[in-house]
């Protein structure tokens, strides 16, 4: 004799909702690259506008001037929008209709699991991907300063912050950066330091949190513990030197003050091709220094999960279904970080 359940409290799709709450669980505890940026729910469509404007300056003023003051102030806002677009990320298995039958949850919660820590990634993905829309040259680009002689200060209005360069490289010196000398560093402490000063150049208001890749997680941890990582042909020990910054990167694999700056790190870096100094190609991965107004994340529809029998009827097949996008909207409260290696 079979027995069905069919409760009145939905108890036929407990198995669906275990592969749900599992994967929400999950979802809530990522600490991924998204929570650094504005994320936003459109109301229709799957395109996101973000308003932007070129800067209003104010001039200096006297009453001697004040006949001639309307007009030669009269500023042009310039308000343009920079674009999100949102689309689908599916992921789809399927599993023997018997194993859901006659395993425990064990199985629900694995699926589940799975589902929303392979959703948060794919959304990392395409945040990180958007990091290759910061400015890829070193040099910054300036608003265009009104010739008014009372609105001429001599002070320029960032429109994109320039990249910067980080060549880990071996042999290299510091005048052999490959993408140009100036915002270029050879250590990770040292691209750090040309991140703050670049965005403080660039008189954006708090500090940037830096991306980078795993690498430079090890190279900055070497940097920051004098080369004290254990090592069995040195005998060296994990312990030895270590300072307060290695010892806080070693226990939570981020650093949440260098410099001014938060240093997290991520294994989705995105490569581009970058011109060298001399006129010539390199292949770089693309980390970036970001401001909470750089990037934004549109979600037109969060982590969707379904179930259903296949033909046949003894397998049955589960989706995972999300809608969304980032881009870059404010190229000067973000930077590009060129990362060469040998």
């Amino acid at each position: 004799m079979s027995y069905y359940i069919g409760g009145s409290s939905g108890e036929s799709s407990a198995f669906e909702k275990t592969i749900q709450n599992s994967a929400i669980q999950v979802l809530h505890e990522s600490q991924g690259l998204v929570n650094m940026t504005n994320v936003v729910m459109p109301t229709q469509g799957n395109v996101y506008k973000v308003p932007k404007m070129a800067p209003i300056s104010y001039g200096d003023y006297t009453d001697a001037s004040g006949a001639s003051y309307t007009g030669a102030l009269e500023q042009n806002a310039t308000i343009t929008s920079q674009e999100v677009t949102a689309t689908p990320a599916v992921a789809q298995t399927a599993f023997s209709k018997f194993l859901g039958w006659t395993t425990a949850f064990d199985l629900a919660n694995n699926l589940g699991s799975e589902l929303g820590q392979s959703f948060a990634e794919k959304v990392d993905q395409r945040v990180a991907k958007s990091f290759t829309s910061f400015k890829s040259t070193i040099s910054a680009t300036n608003y265009t300063v009104s010739t008014a002689t009372n609105v001429t200060d001599g002070f320029n209005r960032v429109s994109a912050i320039g990249a910067q360069v980080l060549d880990l490289r071996s042999g290299l010196t510091a005048t052999d950066i490959t993408i140009g000398a100036d915002n270029g560093a050879i250590s990770v402490t040292g691209a750090i330091r040309n991140v703050i000063k670049a965005w403080r150049q660039a008189r954006n208001p708090g500090r940037p949190t830096v991306i980078l890749g795993v690498e430079e997680e090890q190279a900055l941890l070497s940097e920051l513990t004098g080369g004290a990582v254990y090592s069995a042909s040195s005998g060296n020990s994990i312990n030895a030197g270590l300072t307060a910054l290695g010892d806080e990167l070693l226990a939570t694999g981020m650093l949440r003050n260098l410099y001014g700056c938060s240093v997290i790190f991520t294994t989705f870096l995105s490569s581009a091709t970058r011109t060298g100094a001399g006129g010539g190609s390199l292949t770089t991965k693309v980390g970036a220094a970001i401001g909470p107004q750089a990037i934004t994340t549109v979600m037109v529809r969060g982590l969707d999960i379904s179930m259903g029998d296949k033909d046949g009827g003894l397998s049955t097949w589960i989706t995972g279904l999300g809608y969304f996008g980032a881009g870059v909207v404010d190229t000067a409260r973000g930077m590009a970080i060129n990362i060469a290696h040998d």
